[in-house]
């Protein structure tokens, strides 16, 4: 939320005031030096003197011309603080009022969510997950207590607030109360089960998604009331060894799901009581030849059918794990209401 073009300028300015404060203080211990045959510390002590007014006796006497020169050392010795303290107050406002307006914009910003998704840490992992939600264009807040990050997320105008994501406070202040899904990247097991179980407090309905840091700790955390707990190292080293042994199928799915040319996408459809695919079988409903998808599991309550034949009934409530172009899951989605 803070204008750098603006903090850059203002920096200059502030900059450029200082060397005019030494320039002068440097002329007029020269002129001193000169005028009337001074030390080095004699004139830059008078010069010191003269341009901060502080009223002390002069080091020597002065001589016309001497004196003529303190009068001009001291207007401008004058000039020169007021602006050097006048551009450091401006700074100061300007940057206080940017602040301000910066924070209040992310708490409308906030306020206006709902449904949303709320990412708690932006280290890589959560970095990671952003990425995702933003290239996908779903609305999203996130809690970090760096203030690095915090502003790295200020500056892409994200909603963000800065705090420790195991504080009621501040998970109210990110919307969990609105929120349709909570997405915990923390550094430790203990500080994701902690803000698990203040997010469930707050909203009981919020979907919980939680990252694993240590072995053996995805109990503990869908104890605390994690929906689903993934451990990324090994995901990822599941994945690195489906990588060696089925190169070709990663591919396909690297393909699928990456936005490449094939353009296709896996989606979760949900049939609702009023969609005419309701009470069908697949091959009744023709999902294929209607749409032109492939429906990969469909899923009843806690029991999931991997690829269902085409006999397969479809009754309300089922969740379709369909595959195929979006254009083509946005027709079935829309089908399915």
């Amino acid at each position: 939320m803070y204008d750098s073009h603006v903090d850059v300028k203002r920096r200059r300015i502030v900059l450029r005031s200082i060397a005019l404060g030494f320039l002068v203080i440097l002329v007029g211990t020269i002129g001193y030096m000169v005028i009337e045959g001074q030390s080095a510390l004699n004139a830059f002590y008078m010069t010191a003197i003269t341009v901060t007014t502080v009223g002390f006796r002069e080091a020597f006497d002065l001589s016309p011309p001497g004196q003529l020169f303190t009068i001009v050392l001291a207007f401008g010795g004058v000039g020169v603080i007021l602006l050097i303290a006048s551009e450091f107050a401006r700074a100061m406002l300007d940057t206080d009022i940017r602040r301000m307006i910066g924070i209040r914009r992310d708490l409308t910003m906030i306020k206006k969510l709902s449904n949303h998704i709320v990412v708690l840490g932006y280290g890589r992992m959560g970095r990671a997950v952003v990425e995702v939600l933003r290239e996908r264009g779903v609305s999203f807040a996130v809690v970090d207590l760096d203030s690095e990050r915090v502003h790295d997320l200020e500056e892409e105008h994200q909603a963000v607030v800065r705090g420790d994501a195991t504080q009621d406070g501040v998970l109210r202040a990110v919307g969990v109360a609105r929120a349709g899904t909570l997405i915990t990247c923390l550094a430790d097991d203990a500080h994701n089960v902690y803000a698990i179980l203040l997010a469930k407090q707050i909203n009981p309905e919020i979907t919980v998604i939680a990252r694993a840091v240590e072995d053996g700790a995805e109990e503990r955390l869908r104890l605390a009331g994690a929906d689903r707990v993934l451990n990324p190292y090994r995901v990822g080293g599941t994945r690195l060894a489906i990588t060696a042994l089925k190169p070709t199928v990663t591919d396909f799915i690297d393909a699928s799901l990456s936005g490449s040319s094939i353009e296709l996408e896996l989606a979760e459809v949900v049939v609702h009581p009023s969609s005419d695919l309701a009470g069908k079988t697949l091959a009744g409903a023709e999902v294929r030849q209607r749409f032109g998808i492939i429906v990969v599991a469909l899923k009843r309550g806690e029991e999931s059918t991997f690829n269902p034949g085409p006999h397969e009934r479809i009754e309300a409530g089922d969740v379709l794990v369909a595959l195929g172009p979006l254009q083509a899951l946005e027709s079935i989605e829309q089908a399915t209401q």
